[in-house]
């Protein structure tokens, strides 16, 4: 009696003190605390995760304007939880461990202090707000953060000359896997003239012959209101180097992604935490095997394009776990081929392009014709060259000053007709698959370098503007284009989906925000994930349940994270 009654007075004093840091009553809680600062006080804004000891999984919230944080009962199992922190300009002042009892409340306030080194807690988009420029060197600059993050740029020492040696060398790089740093295996790829002027500009702004920056650092603010409503899970998969680019959520809410370094497709449980890997087949035994799209049809088979391993499309089973290959025919199948990207219609032929000769092709897997189509319209400008080549500005001297097509995401409408983006043009493209007729739509913003969409329930195609950093969408019926600009600069948008509500949803290559848009309002949320640099490049739905699930892989991170608004 005596243990129970100081057990219930204990609680009652914890829940008391709770209390005391909101401005109204608190949900049952498996951990909780008040965050603070000499500097600030209590802090709002602050994400505080929480990660079992030898686990995979780890849980955010976000603390509220009374500087409290709370993770709901049921979100942490019982265990030893270590706890760590993200907010721009502050670290923990210790490290914090707490001990997680079933049907018990912990507590644990959290103390931070002033960060010794504000330049390593920056996001990309922090750094193109802090580093000077004009438009020409912004952009040049802004391609770079795809790929790395941009402190490899500013804490370098190269000189002018010593750039001009590099950058030639950067071109040789796979795209994308920079961070590992594998240069070409196969292609002989041309490194192309680098302009003086970029490099230049370029050891003006990093560590050459200088100790510090010599530009002030920007930082954004901390999220505040609703976007500090939301519960982030991050699950990091267990293969070392993972680098998942895609994913699918199937009808058990099973999530299947593709890799961007390793010939593997992969399968994570959130309920159980388990993944499950199978290696793709190979196709052509001296070039890269990784891939970038995948997408699951009506039996919720996964599809992927087989990007640098030709043009084919492989389906895996997920009954037999078997996979099968359907190629292009052989005179458009040679070593220069380059199909990353590809779509599952809902008429259940499956569609994949062709970037080398800007073709795309139409798949029907019951009789195993393949057709090919022109991309776009046989007046335009083509680029049949590198296609990473792009993302160094040679796009923009193509053809004396015009911009080259170049195909991105594809989706298909319920017709079977492909709408697409056009990044290198900055159009939306549309093809009636009868007759392959293709029509172009500029974006109303120049360059705005469309990347990645998708179809919502209206027919209506919502896409990223990756270089305008801004979110677009296109209406077959109307034939016109609106766009949306987020609050914080420099975002990156890749692809866009809505959910059942009507909300619309991205990723932000060079924030580390996920993007909620309600384009009825105009009214965006920001909710900032606690891993720095991960690169979001795909994001997809779960509408199945009451409430909104969003999904996203963090490429260089080698995390899936589930991000669940709380309103």
């Amino acid at each position: 009696m005596i243990k129970a009654l100081y057990l219930l007075v204990a609680g009652l004093l914890l829940g008391s003190a709770l209390f005391a840091y909101s401005k109204g009553p608190l949900p049952a809680a498996a951990l909780a605390g008040l965050v603070t600062s000499d500097a600030e006080g209590r802090m709002e804004g602050v994400l505080v995760t929480a990660k079992i000891e030898r686990g995979s999984r780890s849980v955010t919230v976000i603390s509220d304007d009374q500087g409290r944080y709370v993770f709901p009962s049921g979100r942490l199992q019982p265990g030893a939880y270590t706890l760590t922190i993200r907010a721009i300009g502050y670290e923990l002042s210790g490290q914090a461990t707490a001990k997680i009892e079933s049907g018990k409340t912990s507590q644990l306030d959290l103390k931070l202090l002033k960060s010794k080194n504000l330049a390593s807690q920056l996001t990309g988009a922090e750094w193109m707000e802090s580093i000077p420029g004009n438009v020409e060197q912004k952009r040049a600059l802004f391609r770079c953060d795809q790929c790395h993050s941009l402190d490899t740029v500013v804490n370098s020492t190269h000189d002018a000359e010593g750039w001009l040696s590099v950058l030639p060398q950067m071109q040789l790089f796979w795209l994308g896997n920079s961070t590992i740093n594998q240069p070409s295996p196969a292609r002989q790829r041309k490194a192309f003239p680098v302009d003086p002027e970029l490099a230049k500009y370029l050891s003006s702004i990093n560590l050459n012959d200088r100790e510090s920056l010599p530009y002030e650092l920007k930082t954004f603010p901390r999220p505040r209101g609703t976007d500090t409503r939301v519960i982030i899970t991050e699950y990091e998969l267990p293969r070392s180097g993972s680098m998942p680019h895609d994913v699918a959520v199937d009808r058990d809410g099973r999530i299947w992604y593709s890799d961007f370094w390793s010939p593997e497709i992969g399968r994570l449980d959130p309920q159980s935490g388990e993944v499950k890997e199978w290696n793709l087949p190979e196709l052509k035994p001296n070039l890269p095997k990784w891939s970038l799209a995948i997408e699951l049809d009506k039996e919720g088979n996964p599809w992927i394009p087989r990007f640098y391993q030709g043009c084919a499309a492989t389906m895996f089973d997920v009954k037999t776990e078997k996979f099968q290959t359907w190629s292009a025919p052989a005179e458009y199948n040679d070593e220069h081929a380059s199909c990353s990207h590809g779509s599952v219609s809902p008429t259940g032929t499956v569609w994949f392009r062709d970037s080398h000769r800007d073709l795309m092709f139409e798949l029907d897997p019951k009789t195993g014709v393949v057709r090919s189509f022109d991309s776009y319209p046989s007046a335009t400008p083509k680029y049949t060259g590198p296609s990473h080549l792009f993302y160094f500005g040679i796009d923009e001297k193509f053809g004396g000053g015009q911009q080259p097509h170049d195909t991105y995401g594809i989706a298909v409408d319920a017709k079977g007709d492909p709408i697409y983006c056009d990044m290198g043009g900055s159009t939306i493209a549309t093809m009636e698959h009868t007759t392959g007729k293709v029509t172009l739509y500029p974006t109303p913003t120049p360059n705005a370098a469309p990347r990645r969409g998708s179809i919502d329930s209206a027919g209506r195609f919502w896409f990223g503007e990756w270089m305008a950093s801004q979110l677009g969408m296109f209406d077959p019926k109307t034939k016109e284009i609106k766009e949306w600009r987020p609050p914080t600069p420099w975002s990156g948008l890749y692809r866009a989906v809505a959910d059942k509500d009507g909300d619309v949803w991205s990723g932000g290559m060079s924030t580390d925000y996920v993007y909620r848009l309600n384009p009825a309002t105009g009214v965006w949320r920001e909710y900032l994930l606690p891993t720095l640099g991960g690169e979001i490049r795909d994001i997809k739905v779960d509408d199945s349940g009451k409430s909104v699930k969003v999904w996203v892989p963090l490429v260089h991170a080698g995390i899936i994270a589930e991000i669940e608004p709380l309103d």
